[in-house]
């Protein structure tokens, strides 16, 4: 069976999330956890945190299982937090992608088990329809006091008891609760049977493997509330075998969301392994190699107008100390991507200013610049072009370098170079000393010289010499921003995200 006809979103997916565009390196845990989902039908919880990358790693797993000729189907239950019927989501999103395997044509000499499954399809879809009625109407379908969405008032159950006088026969209205309750609690025992012979049936009828893989996103987007109506449902309805679920969480997070509904106090750690057979972790993946895998291109800007300092003869320098201080900031892939994005948007920016002369720019300044704005720090408005001194609240300094190079010593050093001060020595070239201070870029009022910028080997005199023939405009073709002009193309890129 070709696999379009039982993953109805391989054919939309497949180009874009497999593991050969995968930047994390994590082909290899991800047909760990494939095989790991495959083996016993259970519910997993993917514990990450925000922006680690968990959607584009289900959204893979989605690629590898049905890769395996597994079922899988995938279900954004963020896309429909408004709905106040967690039950009615799962089940349509559920169908809709099981029915897509039995819309293909049977092997060779399976058609007859085709009617068993479409009669088995159109029961569990009664039973759901039975499950859905009652529990709109506030049936409470196990012995625990567990699902928030049953908690509505008992007597809307006659909403659906017809021709029942309730005032005048209290006799009636309690019988009617009680079968009303017998015949949803077996409907959900029915329901699991279902989905338990169905899988059987796509086995026999089109050789694929079981269990069937749902896969849900984007749980701990949702309100407290409906998340946990949801992990209710799952665990209710549709844990049997047959199926097995892996539900992607922040779990730190889904944790807080148990507590804001049953109090500071309740055990929320305790309460979600009831719904959980398996908590897995989804690995930290280095933001170096996930930044050399995206193949950031810097020469472009070059063969145009623009002169990128202090990388200047290896651009691709900018890659480990942009990931160092991506790291050192704990700033997670999401977040990275936005921040490159913006960084690549904003060199598009300058690239197309009306100018007769280079423009340079300063790719630690930048950078840094736009953590400091996602992070939401005052230096990125307070810093002004005439400064005393340069200060920083985000983390410049590592505990171990892996750049051959100090990365505080860099960032501060290029600020020194976008910004001016008052100061009665000036250096570089010919050391001057003046009778009064004198305005001056930053870098010169210091002994550069022995700066050690990019290492030991790093002849930072020249380096810096150069920096400030171009500040000086000594060869008039080059145009040198300050720190006043990052500050305004930051601003116009923060409006991306």
């Amino acid at each position: 069976m070709d696999v379009i006809n039982f993953a109805s979103k391989y054919e939309n997916w497949k180009e874009q999330y497999n593991w050969v565009t995968c930047k994390t390196n994590r082909q290899e845990y991800g047909e760990f956890i494939a095989g790991f989902l495959t083996s016993d039908s259970r519910v997993i919880n993917l514990n990450g945190v925000y922006g680690s990358g968990k959607t584009e790693f289900i959204r893979r797993l989605y690629i590898e299982l049905a890769d395996r000729k597994h079922p899988v189907v995938y279900i954004d239950v963020w896309e429909s937090d408004f709905s106040n019927n967690p039950l009615a989501v799962i089940c349509s999103e559920l169908l809709q992608q099981i029915e897509f395997v039995f819309k293909a044509k049977a092997l060779s000499g399976k058609a007859s088990y085709k009617a068993a499954a479409k009669k088995t399809f159109n029961k569990l879809k009664g039973n759901l329809g039975t499950c859905l009625k009652y529990l709109e109407a506030g049936v409470t379908f196990s012995g625990e006091a567990t699902s928030i969405a049953s908690t509505k008032l008992a007597s809307t159950v006659v909403s659906v008891t017809p021709d029942l006088d309730w005032k005048t026969n209290s006799q009636k209205y309690i019988e009617a609760v009680q079968k009303n309750h017998i015949e949803a609690v077996q409907s959900v025992k029915d329901i699991k049977d279902y989905i338990t012979f169905l899988s059987e049936l796509i086995e026999i009828i089109y050789e694929l493997n079981i269990p069937i893989v749902i896969l849900i996103d984007e749980l701990d987007r949702c309100k407290p509330t409906y998340a946990i109506e949801v992990l209710e449902v799952i665990k209710h309805f549709f844990d049997t075998k047959g199926c097995t679920f892996l539900v992607a969480t922040n779990t730190e997070v889904l944790e807080h969301s148990v507590k804001s509904v049953y109090g500071q106090e309740f055990d929320a750690n305790l309460y979600l392994r009831r719904f959980f057979d398996r908590k897995v972790r989804l690995p930290k993946t280095s933001i170096l190699d996930y930044l050399i895998a995206k193949d950031l291109v810097f020469d472009k800007y070059v063969k145009n107008n623009l002169i990128l300092y202090p990388f200047n003869s290896n651009l691709q320098g900018n890659i480990g100390l942009f990931a160092a201080l991506f790291e050192i900031n704990k700033i997670e892939l999401r977040d990275v991507e936005q921040i490159v994005n913006r960084f690549f948007v904003s060199l598009d920016y300058v690239e197309k200013l009306p100018t007769s002369s280079n423009i340079l720019i300063n790719t630690v300044v930048l950078i840094t610049g736009l953590i400091e704005q996602h992070l939401d720090k005052t230096e990125i408005t307070e810093r002004k072009n005439k400064s005393n001194g340069i200060n920083f609240s985000i983390a410049i300094s590592q505990d171990v370098s892996t750049l051959g190079y100090s990365l505080s010593n860099m960032v501060r050093n290029m600020f020194l170079c976008v910004t001016t001060t008052m100061s009665s020595s000036k250096f570089g070239g010919q050391s001057l000393t003046y009778n009064s201070p004198q305005e001056m870029l930053a870098i010169q009022s210091t002994k550069f010289s022995h700066a050690k910028l990019l290492g030991e080997n790093h002849n930072s005199y020249k380096f810096f010499t150069t920096i400030i023939n171009h500040y000086d405009n000594l060869s008039g073709d080059c145009s040198y921003w300050m720190w006043e002009d990052y500050q305004k193309v930051i601003e116009l890129s923060g409006n991306i995200e």
